[in-house]
């Protein structure tokens, strides 16, 4: 995938209790791969190298009754 102006996003904590981490997803990636607010992202992560890791996401969209 071609890297966009404007995919690069900034990590900020999701809670003062909690190790979590949030970010945006960018717009382009939202488009590319038709997201919609309330889907659910599954994600899984392999480490290349020490600055490369390869993050695969599977989405479902949710369910009527969420």
């Amino acid at each position: 995938m071609a890297r966009n102006r404007g995919d690069r996003t900034k990590l900020v904590s999701a809670g003062i209790k909690t190790d979590s981490l949030r970010t945006t997803v960018p717009g382009s990636i939202v488009r590319q791969m038709k997201l919609n607010s309330g889907d659910q992202l599954e994600w899984q992560m392999e480490s290349i190298n020490p600055e490369v890791i390869r993050v695969t996401i599977i989405r479902s969209e949710r369910k009527p009754s969420d």
